[in-house]
């Protein structure tokens, strides 16, 4: 007599659409991190991540015009990739100081366009690589959004508390400005 009770057999780790999820958070926290870091520790998105978020944004909106033809440029999601271009452009246009209120605002719709676009971006790209990554719906829609946006926001905590963290040596030995708050010693990065 057997007293065994059978095991149910053992499901995947990444089954169809956790496998989409999983992308989707890794890719938009990957992209969403590194901005989120910056403006914890200097109060600042640096320019690179603009820049970035801006060619790669800019060349989606073009690729999708010649692949499909302009008629695409007319959807809000399209048009939604060229919200860098206008962050650029009314830098470019508004006189900036240090206090305006101006200045403020346009540092602050930089600050939401790359926070938010940088992720998004990640997520087109995700659906582009992934055919079925368009399935994600609701649950599993929501999931990639939570997760992204918890790791931003922990990134963003890291950032202000880096001298519990990271020492001078560490942005320096990183090229990056030694905060002024910074720790001194021996970097803690792994050599």
């Amino acid at each position: 007599m057997n007293d065994e009770v059978p095991s149910a057999p053992r499901q995947p780790l990444l089954d169809e659409d956790s496998r989409r999820v999983v992308a989707a958070a890794v890719a938009g926290a990957a992209l969403g991190a590194w901005p989120a870091f910056t403006l914890g520790v200097y109060g600042v998105i640096f320019f690179e991540q603009h820049l970035s978020l801006w060619a790669a944004a800019t060349s989606a909106f073009l690729a999708l015009g010649y692949a499909r033809g302009p008629r695409v440029w007319r959807r809000p999601a399209v048009l939604a990739l060229l919200l860098p271009t206008l962050w650029i452009v009314l830098a470019w246009i508004l006189p900036v100081g240090g206090t305006s209120g101006i200045y403020q605002a346009l540092f602050w719709f930089g600050v939401v366009i790359t926070a938010v676009g940088l992720p998004a971006l990640a997520a087109f790209l995700v659906r582009l690589i992934i055919p079925t990554a368009e399935r994600l719906q609701g649950r599993e829609r929501l999931a990639a959004v939570g997760v992204v946006a918890t790791v931003m926001v922990a990134s963003f905590l890291v950032g202000t508390q880096h001298p519990r963290i990271l020492t001078c040596e560490d942005f320096s030995i990183s090229g990056n400005y030694s905060p002024d708050n910074c720790s001194s010693g021996t970097g803690s990065t792994v050599r």
